[in-house]
């Protein structure tokens, strides 16, 4: 017996209609349907439909349209009440047979444009990422590393001496267990100390490889990203007080994925890939759960045979803007307060060379197959107890409402919590003005470039939104006014002096990427560029004609802001009517762990409460593909 059923019949559906609807709601584009014809004949079967649900998976970053999610008797979740004519809200008339059609057809299978794996269907080129992805994680993390485990052990009590018997030391087992292996994942919240952590690693597999050091590369997704490690990696080095030596073989030069990878002018391929790999022993990849499919794809696969790969990130913030989820999905077990699940062997190596033998991890049995290579930092050096960001953060991040209420009545000095009304939207925008002024200032006054850009990165004000009052576009607006009102910019031409932008388009040919800020500056003589500072803190001038598709950028996306840190960060989540739709917890954890020492939040009480209730995931099988069968 059909396990689903409706009371028409397929002949009563009326398929133009229908798909008119799909186009003027925007659940499908064009190029959906034409493609779905194509793979299907340009028959209108229940095939051609799931193709679409694929498509618009996709076009959401999902990897793939899990078939055990979808709502059958509406599944293009359809507004009936922007219906201009009364239809069907689904074109499904038996689930079962719809499945049975879906795998028996000449458009699915493998090496077919559509895959189905279990019970979730792809486009053929997420599938193979994923497929890839797993198999190179498995096999990094099966493969033997041979190392003295007495100094291994005198190395980390030398970095991290006992200062409690009953307290683990997080950083510490997170360099034990990188060092046991060729593939790891060091995740944690905001100040748990990941590249401290790092430099602390780098120097004690540097001196257990000392007759034949490890070339080792820094990457990052973002510029600004990546300029944030080098910095994080200095700082570290100098306050570890390392031998000349031994500091000399820690690189401290990050840089972009794309600039390891070698961008081909004119093309979305890289220099480096499977056939031309990368010249490197261990390559660090900090803020991963900012990368996406199929950039994380075409990294694994540039590495060389025996290359070492260690991911850092914070799994709790929003995951990549393109297609994937890679992070969450690789730390899905890990929870604040509770020890990773190792093996019974794992944790006998942590025990001997963390504890001295000491019994203070227990092995656990697990179906996942990386379960050894995960550390979780769990402590926050950046936010002490009495920090009200911090607290803030685990709050959210929790969803915790009386954590929360505790948070706004303790009257933390680093936190400023406004309501929202015309009064503090008004303030707001002055107080932007005015942390802006600094720079444009600086600019009157001749300051370098570099200075220049430093002073503009202090402050930023973040927007969960584009569109509307308390969007991005019309916020841009309203303090470029402000500025211009108080004659610190002149806004009557294309560029002007002064103006912030954030590229928004790739363009391999100039080296510049998604998310890479610039400031519009004169030369000597008053011809204008657009200048940026590179992640290794080198100043690009050029001409902003030539300058692919970008935004201004007074105010940006929290989305945008990934990947990036504020001194003083405002930001502005819209009223409960627009907040409904795209503010969630990850959206609202990442804009305010963007702050280091002063947060600026303007909303309704009930629309952060609203957010702490509502999180969001990406549809993905590369979980259940790093499962034991």
């Amino acid at each position: 017996m059909s396990q689903f059923s409706l009371d028409f019949t397929q002949d009563s559906f009326d398929d133009a209609l229908f798909i008119e609807a799909l186009i003027e709601q925007r659940k499908v584009r064009s190029v959906d349907i034409a493609l779905a014809k194509l793979l299907c004949d340009s028959q209108f079967c229940d095939v051609f439909y799931l193709i679409l649900l694929v498509l618009k998976a996709e076009q959401n970053q999902h990897s793939c349209l899990l078939l055990d999610t979808i709502d059958w008797f509406n599944p293009f979740e359809l507004n009936i009440e922007q219906l201009a004519h009364p239809i069907e809200l689904t074109p499904f008339v038996d689930k079962d047979k719809a499945l049975q059609a879906l795998s028996c057809h000449q458009a699915v299978g493998h090496d077919k444009p559509i895959v189905l794996f279990k019970n979730q269907l792809y486009l053929a080129r997420l599938a193979n990422y994923e497929a890839f992805l797993a198999e190179r994680f498995i096999s990094m993390s099966q493969r033997e590393i041979n190392l003295d485990l007495g100094q291994l052990q005198a190395l980390l009590n030398v970095y991290f001496p006992v200062q409690d018997d009953n307290v683990i030391d997080w950083q510490k087992v997170a360099c034990a267990i990188a060092a046991a292996s060729a593939f790891c994942v060091i995740t944690g919240g905001p100040g748990t100390g990941k590249t401290t952590t790092v430099t602390k690693l780098l120097a004690i597999l540097q001196s257990l490889y000392v007759k034949a050091p490890l070339n080792i590369k820094l990457v990052a997704p973002t510029g600004k990203a990546a300029a944030r490690l080098s910095e994080s990696i200095i700082g570290a080095k100098g306050r570890l007080a390392l031998a000349p030596e031994l500091a000399d073989l820690i690189p401290e030069d990050a840089q972009t994925i794309h600039r390891l990878l070698g961008v081909i002018p004119h093309s979305n391929k890289y220099k480096h890939h499977d056939k031309n790999p990368l010249h490197v022993d261990l390559l660090i990849v900090d803020e991963a759960s900012m990368v996406d499919l199929s950039l994380m794809s075409k990294l694994v696969a540039a590495l060389p045979e025996g290359a070492r790969l260690y991911l850092l990130g914070d799994k709790d913030q929003l995951a990549s803007v393109d297609t994937g989820c890679i992070l969450n999905d690789l730390c899905a077990d890990l929870k604040l307060g509770q020890h990773p699940k190792y093996s019974s062997q794992r944790a006998h190596l942590l025990n001997d060379v963390c504890f001295g033998g000491v019994k203070k991890l227990s092995g656990v049995a697990s179906q996942f197959q990386l379960q050894d290579m995960m550390a979780f930092l769990q402590q926050s050096h950046r936010f002490k107890s009495d920090s009200g960001i911090g607290q803030l953060a685990s709050a959210v991040n929790n969803n915790d409402p009386n954590h929360l209420d505790w948070v706004i009545h303790q009257g933390f000095s680093e936190l400023s919590l406004y309501g929202l009304s015309n009064e503090s939207y008004v303030n707001m925008i002055e107080r932007a003005a005015i942390a802006y002024s600094e720079y444009l200032r600086a600019i009157q006054a001749g300051e370098s470039a570099q200075q220049i850009h430093k002073l503009f990165s202090g402050y930023q004000l973040l927007a969960a939104v584009r569109e509307g009052p308390y969007g991005v576009n019309e916020l841009n607006k309203r303090i470029e006014h402000k500025l211009a009102q108080q004659n610190l910019i002149r806004p009557y031409t294309r560029y002007y002096v002064g103006m912030p932008l954030m590229i928004t388009q790739n363009d391999y040919q100039l080296k510049l990427f998604n998310g890479d800020i610039g400031i519009v500056l004169p030369d000597e003589s008053g011809q204008l560029f657009a200048t940026f500072i590179d992640e290794q803190g080198h100043l690009r001038s050029i001409n902003p004609a030539r300058l692919p598709s970008y935004d201004l950028v007074y105010v940006m996306t929290i989305h945008k802001s990934q990947g990036s840190e504020f001194a003083h960060t405002a930001m502005i989540l819209p009223p409960i009517q627009r907040a409904r739709q795209g503010v969630n917890r990850q959206l609202v954890y990442t804009g305010i762990t963007r702050a280091k020492s002063h947060l600026e939040l303007v909303c309704q009480p009930q629309v952060l409460r609203l957010a702490m209730e509502k999180t969001v995931g990406r549809s993905s099988g590369l979980r259940e593909r790093l499962l034991k069968d």
